[in-house]
C-alpha cells in the first residue's frame, strides 16, 4: 500500500487534467444509466403499453418524469426514441472521447516525471553504482518498468474510477427496483474477490521475473552492438545468437504465464455473474409471467444486474495489472532511494581557482574487499607535469578519480591548495579539471557540439583555436560539412586517434587549471597524467604502492 500511495504522489501534481478525465467518467456513467433506465417506458409504454410503476419515496422530479411518460401515447413514445436515441448515443462517445484523452494526458505526464525523476537520479549516482549496475537494468527502469506503471495508470485508474461509477449507477438501479433480490450480489462479490486475490500474488511475483529478464535482454543488446568488432573479429556471432535467444525465450514464456493468468480472471468472473444472472432471470420471469411485476421493470433489472459483470471484469483485471505496476514500482523507488557513495557537504563551499598546488595525503581505497591504493601520498605543485607509470592494475586510474570525486577515499585525504576536495561543492571542483578518459567517448552530434562540451557558450574561433591545438583542425576542415558534421555514435565515423584529437579540443577549450589527459603507451605500461599550464614544467613520475583494479 505504502508504494501505491508513494507512486500516487506523482500524480497529484496533475489533479487537475485527472479531475477533468474522472468528471468525464461520471457523465459517461450517467449517461449509461439513462440508456438503461430507456427500457421502462420502451417496454411498458412502447411494447406493452402498460403504465410504468412507481415508488412512493421516488424523489418529484422523477415522478413528474414518469407521469409524462405515463401520458405520453405509445406512438409518440416511438418517435422520441428514434431521435432520443442518436442523440444519447453522440453525447456518450464525445464524452468517452475527453474521458480517454484526459487520461491518457494525465498518464503521460506522470511517466514524464517519473522518468526524468530516475534519469536525474543516475546522473547523480556516482560511479561505483554504475560500475556494478549493468546499463541494460538501467535502461530497463527507465523504460521498460515505467511503462508497466504508465499502463496500470491509462487503463488500471481509469477502470477504477469508470467502472466503480459504472457499478454505482447500476447498483442503485437494481436496488431501487427490487433490494432484496439485489442481495443476491453479497454472494457473487465475494465468489469473484477471493481468486482475483490469489491469482494478482502471482502476478506480481512473475512480474518482477519479467523486469529482471528485460534488464538481461537490454543488456545483451547493449553489449552485442557496442561489441559487435569484437564478437565479429573472435567469430562468437553463434554465441551472442544464443545468450540473446535464451533470454528472450524467457521472456516470452514468463509473459505467456501472465497473460494466461489474467486472461482466466474473465471467462471465471463471467461464469459467476451469469449464475447470478440466470436466478436473477428465472426468479423475475416468474414475477413476469404471474403479473407481479412489469416486463420493463422486470428487464431493467435483469440489465442492470448483468451490467455489473462487465465492469467486475474489468476490475478482475485491473487487480492484476495493479499487481503487475507494485512490482515495477518497487524497482522504480529502489534506485530513486538509491543513496550515492559521493556526497556533496550540506555547507560545502566553492573552490577558488587553483594556483598552488595537489596534495594526496596518506590516501587508501579499496574496491569493496579489493584495495587498490594503500597509504598514498604526493604532492603536485601548480604548473608541473606528473606522469603516473605502472604496470596494469596499479591503481593509476583510480588514484586519478580520487581527484574530481568519482570516488572518496577510503582513508586520507585529498587537498587542493590546502582545502580537502569532499569540502568544496562538485559544480567548483569539476568545472576546475578538463579530462580526457583513456577510452574516448564522444557524443552523436556535431565536431563542434563536442569540442563544446564543457564550454557551450565558447565562440566559434574558440573552439577553432582548441581544434589547432590538439591538431584536430586539418582533419576537421577535410569533412562534408567541417564542424558541424555529425561524428556518430560515440564518434565511430572517425578513426581512433581523431577521436582522441577531438577529446583533447574538448578538455582544452574548458581551459581549466588541472588537466588529466589519459594514455596508453603498451601492452604492458601505462600511463596517466596530471598537469596545470604552465610556460615551462617538470615532468616526474611516480608508480602506485599498490595493486587493484585494472586502469
Amino acid at each position: 500500500m505504502s508504494t501505491y500511495l508513494r507512486l500516487l504522489q506523482y500524480v497529484r501534481p496533475h489533479l487537475k487534467v485527472l479531475g477533468l478525465a474522472v468528471a468525464c467518467m461520471a457523465a459517461s456513467s450517467l449517461l449509461g444509466g439513462v440508456q438503461l433506465g430507456a427500457i421502462f417506458p420502451l417496454a411498458d409504454r412502447i411494447i406493452t403499453n402498460r403504465v410504468i410503476p412507481t415508488q412512493p419515496w421516488f424523489p418529484s422530479w422523477l415522478l413528474q418524469l414518469i407521469q409524462w411518460f405515463n401520458a405520453v401515447e405509445p406512438r409518440t413514445m416511438l418517435t422520441v426514441f428514434a431521435v432520443a436515441i442518436p442523440i444519447l448515443f453522440f453525447l456518450k462517445g464525445l464524452v468517452e472521447f475527453w474521458q480517454t484523452f484526459f487520461m491518457n494526458d494525465a498518464a503521460q505526464r506522470v511517466i514524464r516525471d517519473l522518468r526524468q525523476a530516475l534519469f536525474d537520479r543516475f546522473i547523480g549516482l556516482s560511479l561505483d553504482y554504475h560500475h556494478k549496475s549493468s546499463t541494460g537494468k538501467t535502461m530497463s527502469r527507465i523504460l521498460y518498468d515505467t511503462g508497466v506503471i504508465q499502463n496500470s495508470i491509462t487503463e488500471g485508474l481509469s477502470d477504477l474510477v469508470l467502472q466503480g461509477f459504472q457499478v454505482i449507477v447500476c447498483l442503485v438501479i437494481a436496488l431501487a427496483i427490487n433490494w432484496k433480490l439485489s442481495l443476491i450480489l453479497a454472494v457473487i462479490v465475494p465468489l469473484i474477490t477471493w481468486p482475483i486475490r490469489q491469482i494478482g500474488k502471482l502476478l506480481k511475483k512473475l512480474s518482477q521475473e519479467t523486469q529482471t529478464v528485460m534488464g538481461q535482454l537490454n543488456t545483451t543488446i547493449l553489449e552485442s552492438i557496442s561489441g559487435i568488432q569484437v564478437i565479429q573479429a573472435f567469430l562468437v556471432e553463434q554465441a551472442a545468437r544464443i545468450k540473446f535467444a535464451t533470454a528472450n525465450e524467457r521472456s516470452y514464456r514468463l509473459t505467456c504465464k501472465i497473460q494466461k493468468r489474467m486472461n482466466a480472471l474473465s471467462p471465471l468472473t463471467e461464469l459467476i455473474g451469469a449464475s447470478g444472472g440466470a436466478v436473477v432471470f428465472w426468479y423475475g420471469g416468474r414475477s413476469v409471467l404471474a403479473n407481479e411485476v412489469t416486463l420493463g421493470t422486470f428487464l431493467a433489472f435483469l440489465l442492470a444486474i448483468l451490467s455489473l459483470i462487465r465492469p467486475f471484469k474489468r476490475l478482475a483485471k485491473l487487480h492484476g495489472i495493479n499487481q503487475q505496476a507494485l512490482a515495477a514500482a518497487e524497482r522504480v523507488f529502489e534506485a530513486l532511494d538509491t543513496p550515492s557513495s559521493v556526497i556533496e557537504h550540506a555547507k560545502a563551499r566553492v573552490l577558488p581557482r587553483f594556483h598552488r598546488e595537489i596534495v594526496y595525503e596518506h590516501v587508501s581505497f579499496q574496491y569493496d574487499a579489493q584495495p587498490a591504493l594503500r597509504n598514498v601520498s604526493m604532492t603536485i605543485p601548480f604548473g608541473e607535469t606528473t606522469a603516473l607509470v605502472g604496470p596494469s592494475g596499479g591503481g593509476k586510474t583510480t588514484f586519478v578519480n580520487l581527484l574530481p570525486r568519482f570516488y572518496d577515499p577510503s582513508a586520507g585525504r585529498v587537498k587542493i591548495d590546502g582545502r580537502d576536495v569532499r569540502h568544496v561543492t562538485l559544480a567548483s571542483l569539476r568545472e576546475q579539471i578538463g579530462l580526457v578518459t583513456q577510452e574516448t567517448f564522444l557524443f552523436n552530434d556535431t565536431v563542434r557540439a563536442n569540442i563544446a562540451l564543457g564550454r557551450p557558450t565558447a565562440e566559434f574561433t574558440q573552439i577553432v583555436e582548441a581544434a589547432k591545438q590538439a591538431n584536430a583542425h586539418t582533419f576537421i576542415s577535410r569533412m562534408p560539412k567541417g564542424y558541424d558534421t555529425l561524428i556518430g555514435e560515440r564518434g565511430d565515423l572517425l578513426s581512433g586517434g581523431e577521436r582522441q584529437r577531438l577529446a583533447i579540443a574538448r578538455a582544452l577549450l574548458k581551459d581549466p587549471p588541472i588537466l588529466i589527459p589519459r594514455s596508453s603507451f603498451s601492452m604492458r605500461r601505462r600511463a596517466s597524467w596530471m598537469r596545470s599550464p604552465s610556460t615551462s614544467s617538470r615532468k616526474r613520475s611516480s608508480g602506485s604502492r599498490a595493486g587493484g583494479r585494472s586502469s
